[in-house]
């Protein structure tokens, strides 16, 4: 196969994910058909087939692709919590949200609303759990948590895509540097002691 034909397959591919990406977002995946698919990029429905065996293998084929390259980003990211790092999760949730920005239409079709894909999610967060479940690995004694590991495993994850999910929904309203720095800020000192209010004792 030559270079010309790599090009055209790779080019048929993207606006077939593309069109797929937008219908989502208009009609939700269950609505979709292959011929609407196929109308949206410009295709016959043949040329669909010859990529793809139906619309589960092509939602499937876009979760994998589209999580594989979020988790190689995220395995660079340093960690560890022995001792904590303000910068942790703040260079975790930037590359994350670079990443996002550079997948706009897939995030908010997949994430947002009532046609978003439930499944894509739960894959997402195994992959943020998985890599803040790295600062823990046990250390000469060290490996005791006052309070349950998995409890503040969850609560992390879920603020983290509660961000995300923010982030994605209002058009991105920070840079993600910004965001990222005031996420870890508040995990980190407490959402009040982050926001400037005066505590009494």
């Amino acid at each position: 196969m030559n270079k010309k034909t790599d090009l055209r397959i790779l080019r048929t591919k993207q606006s077939i994910r593309k069109a797929f990406y937008e219908l989502i977002q208009v009609k939700g995946y269950e609505a979709i058909t292959i011929q609407d698919i196929a109308d949206r990029a410009m295709i016959n429905r043949n040329t669909f087939y010859l990529h793809y065996q139906n619309k589960p293998d092509l939602l499937d084929t876009c979760i994998n692709e589209l999580l594989s390259e979020l988790k190689d980003a995220v395995v660079l990211c340093p960690i560890g919590m022995n001792p904590f790092s303000i910068s942790i999760l703040e260079t975790v949730m930037q590359t994350v949200l670079e990443h996002i920005s550079l997948n706009t239409t897939f995030y908010y079709a997949m994430l947002i609303e009532e046609n978003r894909i439930y499944q894509f999610r739960a894959k997402m967060e195994n992959i943020i759990k998985d890599k803040l479940n790295e600062g823990w690995s046990p250390i000469q004694g060290q490996s005791h948590l006052s309070i349950s590991k998995e409890l503040l495993l969850e609560y992390l994850v879920s603020a983290f895509m509660g961000i995300v999910i923010w982030w994605i929904k209002n058009d991105q309203p920070l840079p993600a540097d910004e965001a990222a720095s005031q996420f870890s800020r508040i995990v980190t000192y407490g959402h009040l002691k982050a926001s400037g209010i005066q505590l009494e004792d």
